[in-house]
């Protein structure tokens, strides 16, 4: 790319063998779709039709089709219809939450589908972005969608967006002439118009020199996918783990069947028992609990975009994080102003003190884009502007009261390259020039300064002072801007470099406070062998204050400049990375490059991104957090998102993570005893009964009713973690039920039902936390509601009921289960 910046526009229309009058002819779009292909973004989700296959290529399924398979070939109608249905669920469960995959990267195809004016054969014809082809002569105007990178050949006072490109959130100025230097980044290449960026101001043309995925925005989409592919862990570990648990039962219900086969009837215990491995809907039960913590998690601020994150929240050495927004706040705050060679705290200001302090602050209000209400005390736009207009309307200079004194005439907007904003306003007396920006970009533009109310001719002596000031703010932590203005007696125009011979007026210095907690959280992500690693757009002095307040870094070594890491030999980098912690304005392909390094050695890495500009950087993260005002594309490529406090947010992905993981274990253990006990009374009932046997409805509705209320109440509120105890719970599982059955008749399916239910809802009040501060309590009286009315109808339909004694025997029973679950649960402790 940097070939078409050097070069004019001539050689590169030359070069690409186009036509500036006429553009390319029928025969050259020809000739060119063959060789360069199409400009269509073409961004798979995933392995395509493959992949999708894989997704249900599964021993589980496996097994669930092949037990299908037998029970209705032995013409077992009732159970075959369940099994295929259960199985036919989970299918579609899945079809479903693969195309909810799929429609998340279809808004992509927009790129594809909007229009663009081209020059052929020497006529403006409208097409399809996706039929813009390489050496296309592109015409644009205001509200365009660039539909490919161009370099300009004609601009008339164009201004791009280019924050879904570059990630910059200001206006850039663009031009046609060429670039001289030989490297230069992306946000720095002003006569490149990238995909994807929009004009906001202005008209021209230019001629397309990538196309399609190779465009700079199409180079981030493919990261978008690979930031998406080899992430989806958690469900093929689940999965796993579910086809070994029904692969080991199976077994179990194949061996019973050979060892009882000359009892009883044992071909129907063999496919009641298979039956019974297939009844409980798991893969429902888990996309069910699945909703309901996305729901949750919302209501926190938190979007869990990738499930697997749960697993991979346990992998991360290394957290690379922002400085606003988690180690600080969203808000700045005016704290002090230099003027007049003295310094005024902010809470002092009275803006009709002196010249030099209403000067500094009508320029700070009147160059500033952004809103704020004093009514509701928040605002919109840049953190450091909106804190300008409220600290005006504080001081009782509004900005509507000096907009209407100082209309605006135009505005230069801020680039990474000059580091100022200026804004043109015109009084009753002339116009005036107002820049505000980076202190040192706006003190090189200075030739006179503000002392007492006069424009005096700067000295070395004045830029010294300037400079140690501004050090010394630094060092308290607080940002610093200069401010400056250019009075004219007549109406200059844009052509003119009015951000010349400023005269300087102050500084002001801001504070952006710390988050509430940040000690404890940083040494609670220390606490879990991670290392924070924090990103800042401070100046290294001031970040180099930051990360002592906050004990990330506490010597000067361990502060850097994007700039200096540039600067670095590859031996030299790799060094002075690792010591690293923290990255003073380091741009996103520097961000990319430090990362990079510690993906290059293994190391599990998280990061958060906002804008388009952090694709590269999610892309090569094991985990990606999206945060604050990210765009669509953000948001697809972060596994998770978090809005605010996202520091808070990523250290309750753990304390989730670890919920979680004990509730699976959990079910685990639950669904291990239920359905081994199952199947020994099934096989024991057909023994001891002499052929006699319980039907399939028992099963349904402990596995298929039951289940799934008990299962969602473990999932989501689970106890502490301990053993399992498989064996110990299966044998009082089989004990008590089959003395029940017993005691009364070895059909009674109410029993079977009754007890089974009963120490399922024993076991998970024993090992959940159930509060009426939650959803736990409701979930768990709709499974006992369910649990009762089940025996009631059963009972009425097979018009069974029981003597007092039998009830006080079960009673008895499930008390005796109750009591080894809370000694259980007290040797846990």
């Amino acid at each position: 790319m940097n070939n078409y910046c050097n070069n004019s526009w001539k050689t590169i229309v030359a070069m690409l063998k186009s036509d500036i009058s006429k553009g390319l002819s029928e025969n050259d779009c020809i000739q060119r779709k063959k060789a360069f292909g199409n400009n269509k973004v073409f961004v798979p989700y995933g392995n395509g039709k493959l992949g999708f296959i894989k997704e249900f290529i599964h021993l589980h399924i496996f097994i669930s089709i092949l037990i299908s398979c037998y029970l209705i070939y032995s013409r077992e109608i009732v159970m075959a219809i369940i099994s295929v249905g259960l199985l036919l669920a989970g299918i579609l469960i899945k079809v479903l939450h693969g195309k909810n995959k799929q429609d998340n990267i279809k808004f992509l195809q927009r790129l594809n589908n909007t229009t663009t004016t081209v020059l052929r054969d020497g006529l403006e014809i409208i097409v399809k972005s996706e039929q813009v082809l390489k050496g296309d002569i592109v015409i644009f105007s205001k509200g365009s969608l660039i539909p490919a990178d161009i370099r300009i050949i004609r601009a008339i006072d164009i201004k791009v967006d280019e924050k879904n490109v570059t990630g910059e959130n200001f206006l850039k100025d663009k031009f046609e002439s060429k670039m001289d230097r030989d490297n230069y980044l992306v946000e720095e290449m002003k006569n490149i118009l990238f995909r994807g960026s929009i004009i906001k101001e202005g008209e021209g043309s230019g001629i397309v020199v990538e196309t399609g995925n190779s465009t700079q925005l199409g180079k981030m989409l493919a990261m978008l996918m690979y930031a998406n592919n080899n992430k989806h862990t958690l469900g093929k570990k689940l999965e796993g783990k579910l086809g070994i648990m029904i692969f080991i039962i199976s077994a179990f219900s194949i061996g019973m069947f050979l060892v009882t086969k000359g009892y009883g009837q044992a071909y129907y215990s063999l496919k009641l028992s298979l039956f019974a491995t297939q009844s409980i809907p798991i893969v429902s039960i888990a996309f069910l609990y699945g909703y309901i913590l996305k729901k949750d998690m919302r209501k926190q601020g938190i979007d869990l975009i990738n499930f697997s994150t749960l697993d991979l929240i346990s992998q991360i050495q290394v957290l690379f994080i922002d400085k606003i927004g988690a180690i600080t706040k969203e808000e700045m705050i005016v704290n002090k102003i230099f003027v007049n060679n003295n310094i005024f705290e902010a809470k002092n200001i009275n803006f009709n003190k002196e010249i030099n302090i209403i000067r500094l602050i009508e320029i700070i209000v009147l160059c500033n884009n952004a809103i704020y209400s004093p009514e509701k005390g928040t605002g919109k736009g840049d953190l450091i502007e909106v804190a300008y207009l409220k600290f005006g309307d504080e001081k009782l200079a509004h900005k509507t009261m000096l907009e209407s004194r100082y209309r605006r005439v135009f505005e230069i907007p801020m680039d990474s390259d000059k580091g100022v904003l200026t804004t043109l306003n015109k009084g009753k007396r002339g116009c005036r020039a107002n820049v505000k920006g980076r202190l040192d970009a706006v003190l090189s533009r200075c030739t006179y300064i503000m002392i007492d109310g006069l424009e005096k001719e700067i000295t070395l002596e004045d830029i010294d002072k300037i400079k140690s000031i501004d050090f010394k703010f630094s060092l308290e932590g607080l940002i610093t801007q200069g401010v400056a203005y250019r009075s004219f007696s007549y109406n200059p125009t844009k052509s003119e470099n009015i951000e010349s011979n400023l005269v300087f007026v102050g500084i002001v210095a801001l504070e952006n406070p710390l988050s509430e907690n940040i000690e404890e959280e940083i040494e609670e992500i220390k606490s879990r062998g991670i290392i924070p690693i924090i990103f800042t757009d401070d100046n290294k002095i001031t970040a180099t204050s930051i990360g002592k307040k906050t004990r990330v870094a506490l010597r000067d070594n361990k502060v850097i400049t994007g700039v200096e890491v540039d600067a670095l030999s590859s031996e030299e980098l790799i060094e002075t990375v690792s010591r690293t912690r923290i990255f003073s304005r380091a741009n996103p392909e520097t961000k990319a490059k430090i990362i990079g390094l510690f993906t290059k050695d293994n190391y599990p890495v998280a990061a958060c991104g906002e804008t388009l500009g952090d694709l590269s950087v999610m892309s090569l993260c094991r985990l990606g957090i999206g945060k604050g005002n990210a765009s669509e594309i953000i948001k697809k490529a972060a596994d998770v998102f978090i809005q605010r406090n996202y520091l808070r947010g990523f250290l309750s992905l753990f304390h989730i993570s670890e919920r979680f993981n004990r509730g699976v274990r959990k079910i685990e253990t639950l669904m291990g005893v239920l359905l081994f006990a199952e199947i020994i009374i099934i096989n024991a009932i057909s023994i001891i009964s002499k052929g006699n046997i319980i039907n399939v409805i028992p099963l349904i509705i402990i596995n298929a009713i039951l289940a799934v209320p008990l299962f969602i109440v473990l999932l989501k509120f689970p106890g502490i973690a301990g053993k399992n105890n498989l064996v110990i719970r299966s044998l009082m599982f089989i004990v008590l039920s089959l003395s029940g059955l017993y005691d009364i008749n070895m059909e009674n399916e109410v029993v079977l039902v009754l007890i089974l239910g009963g120490m399922m809802m024993i076991y998970t009040i024993a090992n959940s936390k159930i509060s009426i501060r939650n959803s736990s309590l409701l979930i768990i009286i709709i499974g006992v509601l369910l649990w009762i009315g089940s025996i009631g109808i059963l009972g009425y339909l097979n018009n069974e009921s029981f003597s007092i004694d039998v009830i006080i025997k079960i009673g008895i029973g499930l008390i005796i289960y109750l009591i080894i679950e809370l000694i259980m649960k007290k040797w846990q402790k």
